[in-house]
This record gives structure tokens, C-alpha cells and sequence, in this order.
């Protein structure tokens, strides 16, 4: 089979270039959505068909020089994903696969969006109500208590400010991050409600787990979701346990993994079928937008989420995150 035919059977819009950006060669798919022909397009830049040209041209930089996939970045209607284009195990240019964008509940409902950003404030005003809350107990100055009431006040300024800035939930600001701080700096917001209901936390880390790019608010924002879910599942349960463990994720390869299993109530099929769909929620006071947020800052990251659970029984969320950088629209490569 030749090159050639595999790029033809592609379902979407394919394009490779060289190091530079220049086309070198496009499938049907491409010919159809620019509407040019591939003897038109060979040697013009492929930023030149698109809106945000400059960052296009960074993102074949980026890809080429780097070696790396550059996932999701959104041009208008459309998802550029970029990766290094090998022959012969010698990188040879970039192919740029590009993908419709699905339509965001937040463009088309305000009321949701507003929902949303009450959900996200309400998270870390939960810690900062705790942490409150455990100081009013001790009645002694705790520097770490105040260090989170802090970070989580930030947090929220950060949040407001990117909202009143953009009013995009999906730009990355990635870092150097240790999973192990983000969930352990969760653990600590939720440590007088832990205590209140007898929930017991049981770690198994792997220490050897590198510290990779992330957006340390957003995985924050995620990991917060996932665990004061687990809580709310153990509330009424006889055996109030939640697990955490992190590791190499096996399949697939080239990930980590944050899992949190909980001995809770479980979920039915149905539940765990709708469960990241937006709005949908058995909780009398949800939003029914948290597990959806959390989906989506993941996906945003390259990663993904497995849920098992079974009614009764409990529940086991399992985050895989690429070690790999792969960052998406507005992404700022700041390390």
C-alpha cells in the first residue's frame, strides 16, 4: 500500500509540510475544504489558509524541531492537530490533521456558561470554607492552612480574570507540575470535611513519576471535581474509604495515570453513560456540569478518563495524562 492511499482513506483533512510550513502534499479532503488543487497549494504555506497564521506557523516549528504532537490548537470552525512526519525514522516535515470543532455549550447558551463559572468558583470557595473552618478549630496560626487559603483565593481571582479576558475555558497555561502537590493540595482543602465524616484517604504514589506540562489550575480544578465526588459517593456508606494511586499507565503507553477509587454508592449503567454529558446530574442541588468541565480540561490536556463503577459496590476514576506535551488553542509555552 503507498503512502499515498492511506493519506486518500484519511476521513479528514490531511496536509504535510516541510520543516518550514511549506505543502509539500494534501489529500482530496484538503483540496475540498481550501478549494484548491494540489498542484495550486505544493510550495504556499499552509498558514496562509487559515486564520491564525503566525501561531500555525509556531505550532510546524514546534512540531518539527521538537518532536512533538501539538493537539487541539482551534483556528475558527476548525482543530489543527500537528505531528512530526517521519521517514525512514528521519523526520521529514510535519502532518497537520484538521478537524471540525464541536460546538461548545458555553457559545451557545449563556445561562450555561454562567452556570458553569458559578460551579468553578464554587469548588475552591468549598476549600477556603473548610480551611476556615479547621483554623476556627485550632485556634493556632497554621502556615499551611493559610498558604491554601491563599492559593485558592488566587485561584479564583486567576479564574475571573481569564473569564472577564477571554471567556474561554480552554486555554492551557502549561508548567512543570507535580501530580503528587495537585493531589495532595486537594486532600488538604477537603481535610476537615475528611475528618467530619470519618472518611479515611489511603495514598499509593509512585514516587518516580516525572513532573510533566500541565495547567496546574485546571488538572486542579479536575482532581477537585473527581475527589469531592468520591467524598459525596462515601457519605452514606458503612465502609468510607477512598483510594488514590498514580503510576505508568500500561495502555496506553506514554501516559500517567491518577486513579481515585471510592467505596461508595456506585452508579448504574445509565448514570455512568450520561455521566459526562453537560448538565446532567442525579444530585438535587447539581449543575450537572462538573464531571463535563472536568472531561474537557482533561481532553484539552491530550488525556482521558475511564470511569468503572457498579451500584453499591463503588466507583474507580482513572486520569490518564500524556507525559509527552500536548497542548491545544491558546496554549502559552511558558515552562
Amino acid at each position: 500500500m503507498k503512502a499515498e492511499d492511506i493519506l486518500f482513506s484519511i476521513p479528514f483533512p490531511v496536509a504535510i509540510t516541510d520543516g518550514e510550513g511549506r505543502i509539500v502534499n494534501v489529500n482530496q479532503k484538503f483540496e475540498i475544504l481550501v478549494n484548491r488543487s494540489l498542484k495550486y497549494l505544493k510550495g504556499r504555506k499552509l498558514s496562509s489558509f487559515f486564520r491564525r497564521a503566525p501561531e500555525i506557523d509556531r505550532k510546524v516549528t514546534e512540531a518539527f524541531q521538537r518532536l512533538v504532537e501539538v493537539l487541539g490548537f482551534r483556528d475558527g470552525q476548525f482543530f489543527l492537530n500537528f505531528a512530526p512526519f517521519f521517514v525512514s525514522s528521519e523526520v521529514k516535515g510535519v502532518i497537520v490533521v484538521i478537524q471540525p470543532a464541536p460546538e461548545s455549550p458555553f457559545e451557545k447558551d449563556i445561562l450555561a456558561f454562567l452556570k458553569g463559572l458559578s460551579h468553578e468558583v464554587r469548588n475552591p470557595l468549598s476549600g477556603i470554607k473548610g480551611a476556615a473552618k479547621c483554623l476556627r478549630e485550632l485556634r493556632t496560626y497554621d502556615e499551611e492552612l493559610i498558604s491554601v487559603l491563599l492559593e485558592e483565593t488566587e485561584r479564583i481571582e486567576r479564574l475571573l480574570e481569564r473569564v472577564v479576558k477571554s471567556f474561554d475555558f480552554s486555554v492551557l497555561n502549561l508548567e512543570e507540575t507535580n501530580v503528587h502537590k495537585v493531589i495532595q493540595s486537594v486532600v488538604k482543602l477537603f481535610e476537615s470535611e475528611l475528618k467530619r465524616s470519618g472518611v479515611n484517604v489511603v495514598y499509593n504514589f509512585d514516587p518516580s513519576l516525572p513532573e510533566i506540562l500541565l495547567d496546574r489550575d485546571r488538572i486542579t480544578q479536575a482532581f477537585m471535581n473527581i475527589f469531592k465526588n468520591a467524598i459525596e459517593a462515601v457519605s452514606d456508606s458503612p465502609k468510607k474509604e477512598i483510594r488514590i494511586e498514580t503510576g505508568y499507565a500500561i495502555h496506553p503507553s506514554g501516559f500517567i495515570f491518577m486513579r481515585v477509587r471510592d467505596s461508595g454508592v456506585g452508579m448504574s449503567e445509565e448514570e455512568l453513560s450520561n455521566l459526562f454529558l453537560p448538565f446532567y446530574t442525579t444530585k438535587e442541588r447539581g449543575s450537572g456540569l462538573g464531571a463535563f468541565i472536568t472531561n474537557e480540561i482533561v481532553k484539552r490536556h491530550g488525556g482521558e478518563i475511564k470511569v468503572k463503577s457498579e451500584k453499591g459496590k463503588g466507583t474507580e476514576v482513572t486520569v490518564l495524562l500524556p507525559m509527552k506535551r500536548r497542548d491545544g488553542e491558546g496554549t502559552d509555552s511558558r515552562r
